[in-house]
């Protein structure tokens, strides 16, 4: 609580300033006020979370002439990954990243792309599904009526990690605890024949080198996050699910800033360059932090054929498929017709996205000088 009382101190501080030094909303061009913003985030400072967060706005800043300024509250210093989202929507906090796990049942067709075995191979592919989505979905796009979307994007796709015990058929999956996040990961590992622990990431690392659970499904950005790569000797790498998320900034603080400031955010955040830029860096975990596993004596492996088949079958998949059908009707929505056009979207990019992993790349790649691209 004394947490929120400050930072409703600090907004309204840097509120009555700005005010003071425009005399208004300073919608005109010949304001020069500097505005400063606040950005929460749950993950860590050294996170690659936070490397992207601190990226993309001091790209924003630098291109503002410095008239739109930062502070940078990482590592839930300001809000937990619980209370972000709240914190943005009555103005305590300016913009937040955040992810949909930590709020199941608020964005229920956003979770669409947390279902297992869904069809989408990476973050990129997820990110353009969960665009597509808030675009062509009206209930969809009303799940974000609170806040102004900066960004959504999905996370890095999560495989299976485990100690002692190598999965390499169906049968090995029996008597293993692994951790799972959220409803749908858990429906979905217990099908496989493994019994599903709930449990927050934070306690991860402890839990396996103590022998309470035998493996995670995390996904590979959260790996590096907490150095899971230590305590585990197998990764599987699978796609056992994503975790849709991104930017949401106040609505009325976007509102009150001037045109042209808004115009600058607009043209990183509003033309798909922010997300996509995402999906880029979250897929590129897929290498790096796969090297990260080899150098602490991790053996990384795929799937062989029989394994493949049997996770991503219909008798493994389906009861999991139609419990998330239940899951949109239990929230008054018309389950079975956004479940199917929520795969019809990831079937107009399977073909795209299909040999994504195929080069490497890092997410120190890209280069945001090609935000015109995206206009």
């Amino acid at each position: 609580m004394m947490k929120k009382i400050l930072a409703v101190i600090l907004v309204l501080t840097m509120s009555l300033t700005l005010l003071a030094g425009c005399g208004g909303n300073g919608s005109g061009s010949n304001d020069e006020t500097t505005y400063n913003l606040t950005v929460v985030n749950h993950d860590s400072t050294t996170s690659m979370g936070e490397l992207y967060v601190e990226t993309l706005f001091n790209k924003i800043s630098e291109e503002s002439g410095g008239r739109l300024t930062f502070t940078y509250y990482p590592g839930g210093s300001l809000f937990g990954g619980t209370e972000s989202i709240d914190a943005v929507k009555d103005g305590s906090a300016d913009i937040c990243w955040w992810i949909t796990s930590f709020y199941g049942g608020v964005f229920p067709i956003s979770e669409f792309i947390n279902l297992c075995a869904n069809g989408i191979n990476s973050a990129s592919m997820g990110t353009a599904v969960l665009e597509d989505m808030i675009a062509e979905i009206p209930e969809c796009a009303a799940e974000y009526d609170n806040w102004h979307v900066l960004a959504a994007h999905s996370t890095s796709v999560a495989p299976i990690s485990t100690v002692g015990t190598k999965i390499e058929t169906p049968a090995d999956f029996k008597g293993l605890q692994i951790r799972a996040a959220g409803t749908i990961p858990t429906m979905y590992i217990n099908a496989l024949g493994a019994t599903a622990i709930s449990m927050p990431t934070s306690d991860v690392y402890e839990s396996l080198s103590k022998g309470v659970i035998s493996g995670m499904a995390n996904d590979w950005h959260n790996i590096d996050c907490f150095n899971l790569y230590e305590p585990i000797d197998y990764c599987l790498d699978v796609s056992v699910n994503l975790v849709s998320g991104g930017l949401l900034m106040n609505n009325d603080k976007y509102n009150s800033l001037p045109d042209d400031l808004k115009a600058i955010i607009d043209k990183y955040c509003g033309s798909g360059f922010a997300s996509a830029m995402a999906g880029y860096w979250w897929d590129s975990c897929n290498f790096w932090v796969a090297d990260e596993m080899r150098e602490n004596g991790v053996e990384v492996y795929e799937p062989s054929q029989e394994l493949y088949d049997y996770m991503y079958s219909e008798e493994i998949t389906s009861g999991v498929h139609e419990s998330y059908i239940k899951y949109l009707n239990d929230a008054g929505l018309d389950g079975q017709a956004i479940y199917d056009k929520c795969m019809e979207i990831v079937a107009r990019y399977t073909d795209e996205y299909a040999d994504i992993f195929d080069t490497e790349f890092n997410y120190a790649d890209w280069d945001m000088d090609t935000v015109a691209d995206y206009q």
